[in-house]
């Protein structure tokens, strides 16, 4: 059974109310289930990184929790129990191997989320308000330049960046709901390194920065779409673009989100 509760909330990104509703489909009414990790990226289209960061979303706002089992020392299936419930403060310090291989909660937001201090002792209500309003604050304070420099460092074959403008401040903000710092240099990593975003192509069409940061385009360089694979595979990568979307790219930018396959 899947709530509407998950699937409507603006929060929880729309890969893990994918995911959500993959496990429902499994639980039943138990509200468990066990599909492997194998599994699921084979039946969703996804790769194990996709997957593991949306099921952290799940995990971090309470949607499912994860318990690993065991056969005395030997680790057994992982369960997967559905609360259909969205409860932010609903942070707790992983048992042990249930994180494993996944996108790991930072230990100082665990310890604040569930008032510890780093010596054990409950924090005051006050004191656990001021460090929640304190990392909001953090959050807010983007370092977009340090994105800058680290494209123009990293992407050397590909246009400069010489303005950092609203729009592309607002995309960078956008991303960053759902990727760290370390993928956007990974992003730009993966980028120099593929002929076909350098212009090695049929269309002789290159990347640049705007369309790098764009949420599908992320997404599909970093699960290595593009990367050289050798020649044949490199040219079955072309995205099939046709003038139309091509000029309404250039228009719109961020704003323009063509009609793809799933969403996975």
């Amino acid at each position: 059974m899947v709530f509407q509760d998950i699937l409507r909330n603006s929060d929880i990104t729309i890969e893990a109310k994918g995911v959500y509703a993959y496990l429902a489909g499994f639980a039943g009414t138990s509200d468990e289930c066990y599909p492997s990790i194998t599994l699921m990226c084979e039946e969703m289209g996804i790769s194990k990184t996709r997957l593991y960061k949306h099921m952290d979303v799940l995990i971090q706002y309470g949607v499912v929790e994860k318990i690993q089992t065991y056969n005395g020392n030997i680790k057994g299936k992982v369960i997967y129990k559905l609360t259909h419930s969205v409860n932010i403060d609903n942070f707790r310090v992983p048992r042990n191997g249930e994180t494993e291989n996944c996108n790991q909660i930072p230990s100082e937001s665990v310890s604040e989320k569930l008032g510890i201090r780093e010596n054990g002792n409950p924090q005051s209500e006050e004191t656990k308000n001021n460090s929640l309003k304190n990392n909001s604050n953090k959050n807010n304070n983007i370092n977009y330049q340090l994105i800058a420099d680290m494209y123009n460092a990293t992407c050397v074959s590909f246009p400069r960046l010489t303005k950092l403008s609203d729009r592309r401040k607002k995309a960078i903000k956008a991303r960053l709901k759902n990727y760290s710092i370390e993928d956007f240099k990974k992003l730009f990593e993966m980028a120099e390194g593929s002929s076909f975003l350098k212009g090695q192509n049929t269309r002789n069409w290159s990347a640049t920065f705007d369309w790098l940061i764009m949420d599908g385009n992320m997404a599909k360089v970093l699960d290595g779409n593009y990367a050289d694979n050798g020649r044949n595979e490199v040219q079955q990568s072309q995205p099939k673009v046709n003038a139309y979307q091509e000029q309404m790219e250039k228009m719109l930018g961020e704003n323009y989100k063509p009609t793809e396959g799933p969403f996975f």
